[in-house]
């Protein structure tokens, strides 16, 4: 989410609802107006847009569809439907998703603007335009506070660098990542959190399913003989976690 929109006007609401999942449409040409999309929390789908960009959307995830894109949806899993505002404002980004920490809010605001926008049109636009006005404030907000300034950054810069050398190592541990940053577990959990929004286990598990798909993607090597050159002990738990991240299992790679 680029700064832009700090300094936005939204000109006109044309859409506040909840899409049933029974309704969605899977192709989508040309796209009238920009999105904000929130998924109910059962939901994993892929959006692949025209560009090559895909949005692994998830329960709870909160995502920009931009005005113009054109894009195919995927249901992966979940029965669940999600929440929509279209709306048209001077605005030019590229598609992204973001999971707020204040997720409940801006679910109630969705569930208010699609009920006003249903029965009450008139005032049904005010609170849409109120309710994308707080995706933005939260945003900004969570951003602000996550923000880790560059000396600390300094400090866990070591561990980054042994996890992009050894990544898909056994031996890669939080303890042995925090010795080399000369911090305890915590703060190194703390920071790393902070900085990318995810533990170093759970960096170092993406950076081998990463590395896992361009593997599979080459079609050069078995799932067993992946799971084994990513650091996995076991392909079953390989197989699990591979799912659990993309949305489906490594068999399915084409």
């Amino acid at each position: 989410m680029n700064k832009d929109w700090l300094n936005i006007t939204i000109k006109e609401i044309t859409l506040s609802i909840y899409v049933d999942p029974r309704s969605g449409k899977a192709v989508h040409t040309n796209r009238s107006y920009h999105g904000f999309v929130l998924n109910d929390e059962d939901v994993v789908r892929d959006y692949t847009f025209s560009d090559g960009t895909v949005l692994h959307t998830k329960g709870n995830t909160l995502f920009y569809l931009p005005k113009n894109s054109t894009y195919t949806v995927k249901n992966i899993s979940g029965k669940g439907g999600c929440y929509c505002i279209n709306f048209d404002c001077e605005i030019l980004d590229t598609p992204f998703l973001i999971n707020l920490k204040n997720i409940n809010e801006i679910r109630k605001s969705f569930n208010i603007s699609s009920y006003y926008w249903k029965y009450d049109k008139g005032l049904g636009k005010t609170v849409s335009k109120r309710t994308i006005y707080d995706i933005i404030y939260f945003i900004f907000k969570d951003e602000e506070n996550d923000y880790v300034p560059s000396s600390k950054y300094y400090i866990i810069k070591p561990a980054i660098d042994l996890i992009n050398a050894d990544f898909t190592s056994n031996d890669l541990t939080v303890d042995k990542l925090a010795k080399v940053c000369r911090v305890s577990e915590v703060y190194l959990r703390k920071l790393f959190t902070k900085k990318y929004g995810v533990s170093p286990k759970e960096y170092i598990i993406n950076k081998r399913i990463n590395y896992a798909k361009t593997l599979l993607e080459s079609k050069q090597f078995l799932v067993s003989e992946v799971a084994t050159i990513c650091g996995f002990e076991e392909p079953c738990h390989f197989s699990r976690t591979f799912t659990k991240i993309v949305g489906y299992p490594p068999s399915e790679i084409k």
